[in-house]
């Protein structure tokens, strides 16, 4: 099942299918692959039947209830889902029970969207990889011994292989993205508060307030038409989560290649690339550029790049100790330095500062946030949107966490394959999409990420639906009778 979903709603719409028929194929199609690839952890296949025969009805009558009706998609594990459980995939949060839709779900069901079940997420969301401590690992469909990625690597798993039609996922340090690079998916991480957060993970006992900076959440689709239909359906304010604004999004209307002004980068000074993603990007530009794009290789100077890295490396704690014990801090200071941060000399004393609490901390980060913001923002002046990697290369091989990872002509610690390329944009909240560009040489898919000024999402989702006529896009993994070659 690689219809999009724009497609299938619009053949449940005319009377060509139906609700039920389509939800039956997807899950057969779970029932066939998901043994192989782990990416469905939860599958609430009666519910799902009973929601498409109850919109089958109301299609009957001639009522459809938005741009969705009768699609099937499935959502990143740490939604939550009103009775059910969110795990994270941590033995920690294994018996916790949502109390009720996230917002972003209640979103798609308004939508017509049948929600079949949840798919895979590493321990705790913290990591590249889907490893956790409740669920098998997730693999990735075009070479079973790679990751996916993470943390929403069984969401693109899901999308790539025709499972579901649609993803909603998260987006905390890449969690969107580079899931979407290494499964030649499309995924959209959303400007910072403008899709509600509430209901994205279980709440720790005894917390009662929680700051949300940097994890937007956003959707992931095989197609930008898909993306954006789904993107209008999360985004916009909610009268229970003052945090998001009323934006008045600017249309970005039809316009050509040639009406962009676009920067692009195949590497950052202190992060090279693989020549793998320094040619696929070179390409890809010079591509465009022969259907009318202009662009510049100029990148962000001031050192802006690694100081947006340097602050991320401070906030990150900030925000994932809320509500720890002063005790276990340290261990877990410890444990992430070990793991993900092992080997990143340069960002130890901003990591440091980040585990330091009181609210004089927290507000120091804040004031150095919001300069790095303005200083992006002036780049975006005179260049409409940035052409830059996703990673270092595509999907690498799972592994032990932390373990070094192999590049070109020497190995490098296991964060710099992915972290530097798409943290930066986590710690100053634009938008940033990832779009896919086919198999490379050796199978795994290769894409390229585009990034934007605060709320420039329809730009960022027109220019992908342009370039789609001109690049090979989502080319599926191969398969021979069901399974995966």
């Amino acid at each position: 099942m690689l219809e999009s979903a724009t497609e299938l709603a619009r053949r449940i719409r005319d009377r060509e299918t139906t609700s039920t028929e389509v939800v039956e194929a997807h899950l057969r199609r779970i029932k066939e692959l998901n043994g192989s690839l782990n990416a469905v952890v939860l599958l609430l296949e009666s519910q799902a039947l009973a929601e498409a025969s109850t919109l089958d009805s109301e299609a009957a009558a001639g009522h459809f209830r938005g741009p969705l009706h009768g699609v099937p998609m499935t959502v990143k594990e740490q939604f939550w889902l009103k009775g059910q459980p969110t795990t994270l995939n941590s033995k920690m949060f294994k018996n916790w029970v949502a109390p009720d839709d996230s917002l972003c779900v209640t979103r798609l069901r308004a939508a017509g969207a049948v929600i079949m079940g949840k798919t895979n997420v590493p321990a705790n969301l913290v990591d590249y990889q889907v490893q956790g401590q409740l669920f098998p690992e997730g693999k990735n469909p075009y070479n079973l011994n790679c990751t996916p990625g993470g943390s929403s690597g069984g969401a693109a798993v899901a999308l790539a292989t025709g499972m579901s039609a649609l993803e909603l996922g998260g987006d905390f340090g890449g969690s969107i993205r580079v899931p979407a690079n290494f499964t030649g998916v499309y995924g959209l991480k959303t400007t910072e508060n403008t899709i509600p957060t509430h209901g994205m993970g279980p709440i720790p006992k005894g917390l009662r307030g929680y700051i949300s900076n940097m994890a937007v959440a956003g959707p992931m689709a095989r197609t930008a038409e898909d993306l954006e239909t789904a993107w209008h359906v999360l985004r916009g304010s909610h009268q229970n989560e003052r945090t998001v604004a009323r934006i008045e999004w600017h249309d970005a209307g039809r316009r050509s290649l040639a009406d962009f002004r676009v920067a692009w980068v195949n590497q950052w000074p202190e992060y090279p690339t693989g020549r793998q993603v320094q040619s696929v990007i070179e390409d890809f530009v010079h591509a465009l550029e022969e259907h009318g794009l202009r662009a510049v290789n100029a990148a962000p100077g001031s050192d802006l790049h690694r100081r947006s890295l340097a602050l991320y490396a401070r906030l990150f704690p900030q925000v994932i100790t809320q509500g720890v014990p002063r005790p276990i801090r340290p261990l877990m200071r410890t444990q992430i330095r070990r793991t993900l941060m092992n080997e990143m000399a340069e960002f130890q004393d901003e990591y440091r500062q980040g585990f330091k609490t009181g609210f004089t901390n927290y507000a120091e980060t804040m004031t150095v946030r919001s300069a790095l913001i303005g200083e992006w923002e002036r780049y975006f002046e005179d260049h409409d949107l940035l052409i830059c990697p996703m990673s270092y290369g595509p999907a690498f091989k799972r592994c032990k966490i932390g373990t070094p990872l192999p590049g070109d002509t020497d190995s490098m610690p296991y964060i710099n394959y992915t972290w530097p390329f798409v943290a930066c944009f986590n710690a100053t909240g634009h938008p940033a999409i990832n779009i896919p560009l086919g198999l490379g040489d050796d199978g795994l898919p290769v894409g390229v990420q585009v990034v934007g000024p605060y709320w420039s999402e329809p730009d960022l989702l027109g220019f992908a639906k342009l370039v789609a006529q001109f690049t090979p896009g989502f080319a599926p993994p191969p398969e021979r009778n069901g399974r995966l070659l």
